[in-house]
């Protein structure tokens, strides 16, 4: 019975059109099929309705709005004037586009300014050092210290994927847009063995990083997004003297568990019930980089990473990622 015509599968493919789009154009009046089965609701199309069915696929691929396409087949002597309204909105949009696109170039190349205290920019570099990985050919980004300057103040971050570090510097007379880069290990630890005094200019870009009269070209790699980590703690914290702690940590053995109640902190080896420790080194680390006469501690809800600040600039923190223990039992 319909061995003339073509099965909607059939005519999709000779007319460079989905089925799905076939069912939509029926529906909009746009390309009909000259016999729908009553028992099945099968489409069927004429060989004759293919050359239709290419045009229509060409004006969908050039975006014509259904409107117009119904104009267009229904007048096809008048479509030109169809086709060059389109046309130029399709030229004012590319404008448009480019314009946007060209916006956003230069404003990632633009770069950002502002004035910082060198001994401020110092004690966070050396707060952040220590966090800094060797060597990562995943995430090679993290062989360099992120400095993240949004406005009135510079981050300062140091990662090895084991645990991260934190530090911000206040700066005066902030101008430019945000802007991430990563500077090499070689000018950061430049900085901290001058030692500059007073205050400086920093300027970072796409392309330089200039900090305090240090000029090199940032670490060309990504550096994941560390505010995640750094979320508000929902967690017990207890506050220690440094000191204590470090010669408490420094009694105990490579993996130490951090006992917290309320203001009384235990750093212990781990018992046969513990599931998680910390390393020790790290754990001294982050003490010893906070700088500070006091520090809080604190053990971060489902991951059971441990936060260090120094106890007046919560702002900042060193985390340090659980170690478990059953995994380095088996492994011994």
């Amino acid at each position: 019975m319909h061995d003339d015509l073509l099965s909607i599968g059939a005519f999709a493919r000779a007319g460079g059109l989905p089925v799905s789009a076939l069912r939509f154009y029926d529906a909009a009046g746009v390309l009909r099929p000259v016999h729908v089965d009553r028992a099945t609701g099968y489409r069927w199309y004429a060989p004759a309705q293919v050359g239709t069915a290419r045009l229509v696929a060409s004006l969908r691929q050039a975006g014509l709005p259904v409107p117009d396409l119904v104009a267009v087949l229904a007048a096809p002597d008048a479509a030109g004037t169809v086709l060059d309204r389109h046309r130029g909105r399709l030229e004012a949009d590319l404008a448009a586009a480019t314009r946007h696109l060209e916006a956003a170039r230069a404003l990632l190349l633009r770069t950002a300014r502002g004035t910082v205290d060198a001994a401020d920019l110092v004690r966070a570099v050396t707060a952040v050092r220590h966090a800094v990985a060797a060597t990562d050919s995943t995430w090679p980004g993290l062989t360099g210290v992120l400095l993240h300057l949004d406005g009135p103040t510079l981050r300062l971050v140091g990662c090895d994927r084991h645990r991260l570090a934190l530090a911000t510097v206040p700066v005066r007379d902030p101008s430019g847009p945000p802007v991430r880069v990563v500077a090499p290990l070689p000018l950061v630890d430049a900085l901290v063995t001058a030692a500059p005094s007073g205050a400086g200019p920093i300027t970072l870009g796409t392309h330089v990083v200039d900090v305090l009269g240090l000029t090199s070209e940032p670490v060309a790699a990504p550096y994941p997004d560390y505010a995640p980590l750094l979320a508000p703690p929902q967690a017990r914290a207890s506050t220690v003297g440094s000191d204590a702690l470090v010669a408490s940590a420094s009694a105990a053995g490579d993996v130490l568990v951090v006992r917290l109640d309320h203001d009384d902190v235990r750093l212990t080896a781990p018992g046969p019930r513990d599931v998680l420790g910390y390393s020790r080194t790290f754990v001294l680390d982050a003490v010893r980089a906070a700088h500070a006469e006091h520090v809080t501690l604190a053990v971060e809800g489902d991951r059971s990473v441990l936060r260090v600040t120094a106890t007046h600039r919560a702002q900042d923190a060193s985390l340090v990622m659980p170690i478990r223990l059953q995994e380095r039992r088996t492994a011994a």
